[in-house]
């Protein structure tokens, strides 16, 4: 199934102009990522943030990916998605300096750097 993405200028992440993903599976909550960042390469919790600012389900799907052959699309609200270290528990918030926003994340098909919600 066709999933079309487009992420306006907002507060949380840089604007994405409209591109299309081809699902081959559902969508299914995610919690967490492993990224790299800052020479660091780190399990993260992970939501989606709403027009709103607020925290929004963030969701993974496997997509064709024509280097790659799959690859996951893990997208959130209409703001992107938020992420902060796992090792850091603290509040969903625009105005931390701990977190950061993404339009959306690629990440590699075998799902080794995803943990979906039980």
């Amino acid at each position: 199934m066709p999933v079309f993405i487009q992420v306006p200028e907002n507060p949380n992440c840089a604007a994405l102009d409209g591109q299309v993903f081809q699902c081959r599976t559902p969508p299914s909550p995610v919690t967490q990522v492993r990224i790299e960042r800052n020479g660091r390469n780190d399990w993260c919790d992970i939501t989606g943030i709403d027009e709103t600012g607020n925290p929004c389900p963030a969701t993974a799907c496997l997509i064709e990916d024509s280097g790659e052959g799959a690859c996951y699309l893990v997208i959130g609200g209409a703001w992107g998605v938020r992420l902060r270290r796992a090792s850091v528990a603290t509040a969903w918030s625009l105005a931390d300096d701990e977190q950061w926003g993404e339009s959306l994340l690629l990440l590699g098909g075998d799902g080794a750097d995803l943990r979906f919600q039980d």
